[in-house]
């Protein structure tokens, strides 16, 4: 996601488990109905997966970070024509310094906004997909299962 491209090591591995469902022969009514299940579920998953790539680009335009920037600097040299010799220099700082503050912080939410998958605090992580993970080890453990289809790496295994 925060290249915004497919993964190809999670592309190899939906080829091949759509191929292995394409060579399935159904035999029973309720084959039929998981298969169609599994049709369901696929076209969830590659939606979800366009849709997550699709919010991963970038979608504020140059045009409106050129007017967001210069707004905010136009709103703070605005805020200097309100500057007051007789006014304490403190007074007039704690002005300029809140007006300031908070077109960097209006701006800096944006720009978080516009890349939410960067490996940064506050950035949209696995947390799902993790959880998913720890959730299927817990399961393969429980049934004995020792031996999986990839390395720890998630590349698939020679077979």
């Amino acid at each position: 996601m925060r290249d915004q491209r497919e993964s190809p090591l999670v592309a190899l591995w939906l080829e091949r488990l759509e191929r292995t469902a394409d060579n399935v022969e159904l035999e029973t009514e309720k084959q039929s109905i998981a298969y169609g299940h599994w049709l369901t579920v696929a076209g969830e998953r590659r939606d979800g997966m366009r849709g997550r790539l699709a919010e991963a680009a970038p979608f504020v335009p140059s045009m409106v970070w050129l007017a967001l920037l210069h707004g905010g600097s136009l709103l703070v040299a605005y805020m200097c024509f309100y500057a007051d010799p007789r006014e304490p220099w403190l007074v007039q700082a704690t002005m300029m310094g809140t007006v300031t503050a908070m077109v960097v912080t209006g701006l800096l939410v944006v720009r978080f906004l516009d890349k939410p998958y960067e490996n940064a605090s506050g950035s949209i992580k696995p947390t799902v997909m993790t959880q998913t993970l720890a959730g299927i080890a817990g399961e393969s453990a429980a049934n004995g299962v020792t031996a999986f289809p990839c390395a720890d790496d998630g590349r698939p295994r020679r077979t």
